[in-house]
């Protein structure tokens, strides 16, 4: 039955037709539909591959389909590490949201991207080893393997070649409306204060040339669904959308982005989302200003997730929105987001604003809207658009909203998968203000360093013990750029060193190459509460910045004679290299009980040269 019913509403097909009957089941989990009058036009493909071996970062593609040869020369990408985590989250009897990582064995495959032919492609392997593709590519094509029950006909039966193993056909792309798709922040959620002012005064700190935005990525219950509750399934699904969404930020050079995914949460009951759920609008929409407010409130109390730079929640739902209270909720809005939300969290008012809410019904259908809206996070407003007073910048008026570039909602033509200049301007002023810093770090380079850093290990108190057998003199932000240990011989308060990385430097906050920063995160800080750190001495202290040294006023200060005392000798090891020496004596500590963590980090052989070379 269902055979006579999809012959009737799918068009012609160029090859031989999916004829062995597709469940209702498979239908959904490959087309994303929920009944079959809304199964896109497509194609069978035999995919001709043109590479020697598996494991070659380069693979050469060749099918037809829709009258067209597409040739792709895909290049392997690091979207996701293998172990990317995967949570489910569900309500309890109680209605208090439990998180469980969920563990699997089955290899995920890898990404490739083709920038010239916008193709964005996960590569996984079969059961019995053959090669299974699935992603977008170009503006309007999704590829994906057959269902393994029709494969296996297909390969089974006498009057097939075999060959089609995939299937080609054209997604529906979502657009937004004439709508707004952002807000902006609340005017507590950059405060003016005087510290502020001043820093706003120095030159900006420019952008490493590649940044790294790590993308949570929650997918709510109707998600959930979609992809029949197969964890695998939801996972190489997402890990395959946000491929497509990094092939559009593939076009900026400077400074380049990269995404990256930072954990995917599977929401196994509509109460695991209760920011959507309590902003329902109607069987099957939200309000999605309202849902993004209750998103950041509730992120900003949730802290069994994993470290990220942008949360996006990814829902089946429509979106709606009220230009006014108790107006009624327009639909024709696809994304949510904060202009220029990424990185910042609001102490003040207890709210995320790195966050944002896209709409996907399945197929990437919001592949360009997850774009758009991570744009936003990023200091991009609408083409045409002046920007917030509170981030400046270029803005994008220069740039008409009829053009239809990315920041337009009129993407009709191929612009709609580029840039505009005001855009890519406006990225640049953002990247290189102080708030996108939780953005500069690596999360491949994470990958190989320990979680564990030396200041976590060991105190300010406890590295002055063991450099000069004292406590520290300060513990605020100084210690980051010289750790002032007192010196029982002299009287003085004499520095040899930064203190190690990730040591607390005050108001919850640690060390980070030379800067004391949030652990996690650039939290806007609550000035109207100050920390202050005393120090054990009876006597008022200055600190002279051109010395290392610090000294009680009164004391007649003296030149401290001699050079920064070594660690360890500066001898060449037997492979004959060149002189060096450790800076730091928690090098012996970290060599004895975590040479296996940390030997081969660069941390660990910069700061720790001569330890390093007994790894």
């Amino acid at each position: 039955m269902w055979f006579y019913l999809i012959a009737a509403l799918l068009h012609y097909v160029t090859s031989t037709e999916i004829n062995y009957g597709m469940t209702k089941d498979e239908i959904k989990t490959l087309f994303h539909v929920d009944n079959l009058n809304n199964v896109p036009d497509y194609r069978l493909v035999h995919i001709q591959r043109r590479f020697k071996r598996d494991y070659s970062p380069f693979k050469n593609l060749r099918f037809e389909a829709f009258g067209k040869e597409h040739v792709l020369n895909l290049r392997k990408t690091r979207l996701a590490s293998r172990d990317v985590p995967l949570f489910g989250v569900v309500a309890n009897s109680s209605g208090h949201l439990t998180y469980e990582r969920l563990d699997h064995d089955e290899d995920l495959g890898d990404t490739y991207q083709d920038v010239e032919n916008g193709a964005a492609l996960l590569l996984h392997k079969d059961e019995d080893g053959s090669t299974l593709y699935e992603g977008t590519i170009g503006h309007e094509l999704v590829l994906r393997p057959l269902p393994k029950r029709i494969r296996e006909k297909i390969s089974n039966d006498v009057n097939s070649d075999g060959l089609k193993s995939h299937v080609i056909f054209k997604r529906k792309t979502d657009q937004n409306g004439p709508f707004s798709d952002y807000a902006l922040m609340e005017p507590g959620d950059i405060p003016l204060s005087p510290i502020r002012r001043k820093r706003s005064i120095r030159s900006k700190r420019e952008a490493p040339f590649v940044i790294y935005p790590e993308i949570l990525v929650i997918v709510d219950y109707d998600g959930y669904r979609l992809h029949a509750g197969d964890n695998v399934q939801i996972k190489r699904y997402f890990i395959s959308f946000w491929n497509g969404v990094d092939l559009r930020y593939k076009l900026l050079k400077g400074p380049k982005v990269r995404i990256s995914i930072a954990g995917i949460i599977i929401s196994r009951g509509r109460d695991a989302t209760p920011y959507l759920e309590r902003n329902r609008v109607g069987r099957d929409a939200i309000d999605s200003a309202a849902a993004l407010t209750d998103m950041g409130k509730y992120l900003f109390r949730e802290r069994r997730l994993p470290v990220y730079d942008i949360a996006v929640a990814i829902t089946k739902l429509d979106m709606c929105r009220r230009q006014f209270p108790n107006e009624s909720c327009n639909r024709g809005t696809a994304g949510f987001a904060y202009v220029g939300g990424a990185c910042v969290v609001n102490k003040r008012l207890e709210k995320v604003n790195s966050v944002a809410i896209i709409e996907d019904t399945g197929g990437f259908s919001g592949i360009i809207v997850a774009a758009h809206e991570v744009g936003h996070l990023l200091g991009a407003v609408h083409d045409g658009s002046p920007p917030p007073t509170y981030l400046g910048g270029p803005g994008a008026e220069s740039c008409r909203w009829e053009d239809g570039y990315i920041m337009s909602d009129l993407r009709h033509t191929e612009k709609g998968f580029r840039w505009s200049p005001c855009s890519i301007s406006s990225f640049h002023h953002f990247l290189n203000g102080e708030t996108a810093t939780c953005l500069f770090n690596s999360p491949h380079e994470d990958e190989s360093l320990p979680r564990v850093l030396p200041g976590k290990l060991l105190s300010l108190d406890a590295q002055c013990r063991r450099d000069r057998g004292t406590s520290a003199c300060f513990k605020d932000e100084r210690v980051c750029a010289q750790l002032f240990c007192f010196d029982s011989g002299s009287g003085y308060c004499v520095a040899y060193r930064p203190a190690a990385e990730g040591s607390s430097c005050g108001d919850g906050q640690t060390c980070n190459n030379g800067r004391c920063i949030q652990e996690h995160e650039n939290i806007i800080p609550d000035y109207s509460q100050h920390t202050v750190s005393y120090l054990r001495r009876t006597q008022p202290l200055e600190f002279n910045l051109t010395s290392s040294y610090f000294t009680p006023t009164q004391t007649p200060m003296r030149q401290i004679e001699g050079s920064k005392r070594p660690v360890a000798s500066g001898k060449t090891d037997s492979s004959g290299g060149e002189p060096c020496e450790d800076t730091s004596e928690i090098c012996r500590a970290l060599f004895a009980k975590y040479s296996g963590i940390y030997c081969g980090t660069s941390y660990f052989k910069k700061t720790c040269c001569m330890s390093s070379r007994s790894c």
